[in-house]
């Protein structure tokens, strides 16, 4: 009974490693040439960081062109929300406020350089619970991309790139969220 047993499932786990190898080395017919992505298409209104004066030449600061962008379209959040398309560049800029039924869609080439000008990044007063530090009372530096009480947020075409001697320093700091992919 036991042999009988110990065969029937060597049987199973042979046909199931064979018929697996069978469709795992099958060669596709069908070239995919494009596809949907809902991400892209899922707001009512769309545009180019461009648009607002932007440029992304690694060197000008795109700090107000973002801002700007971003809060003219938070205008369309009740109407479908709003899509910011970051075309292939090197875009300087300091830190940034995203706002609700908001898309931040960066192109595959498209670079996002935190800004090393210190009047880009406002600093936040402390709680008591930072403490003093070391000499004397301060605050802490806001995060690169930052956000408070959004809803229906999609960042999509993001790499974080941080040196390996500073860790979380990223920018991305997601608390208290419910739904994060």
């Amino acid at each position: 009974m036991m042999r009988e047993v110990i065969g029937l499932v060597s049987s199973l786990l042979l046909v199931t490693q064979l018929s697996s190898e069978v469709a795992e080395s099958r060669k596709s017919r069908t070239v995919i040439t494009s596809f949907e992505y809902k991400a892209i298409n899922c707001r009512a209104y769309s545009t180019s960081l461009t648009d607002f004066g932007g440029v992304g030449d690694g060197k000008t600061s795109n700090t107000k062109a973002l801002k700007y962008a971003i809060s003219h379209m938070s205008e369309y959040a009740s109407k479908g929300g709003a899509q910011l398309y970051v075309p292939a560049g090197k875009w300087l800029t300091g830190r940034f406020s995203l706002s609700s039924h908001f898309t931040l869609y960066l192109n595959k080439d498209a670079v996002l350089l935190a800004s090393q000008g210190i009047s880009e990044w406002p600093v936040l007063n402390g709680l008591p619970s930072y403490g003093r530090g070391r000499d004397a009372a301060a605050g802490r530096y806001t995060s690169f991309i930052f956000g408070t009480n959004l809803c229906d947020v999609i960042v999509t075409g993001l790499t974080i790139m941080a040196s390996l001697p500073s860790p979380n320093t990223d920018g991305i700091n997601p608390g208290m969220q419910l739904k994060i992919w």
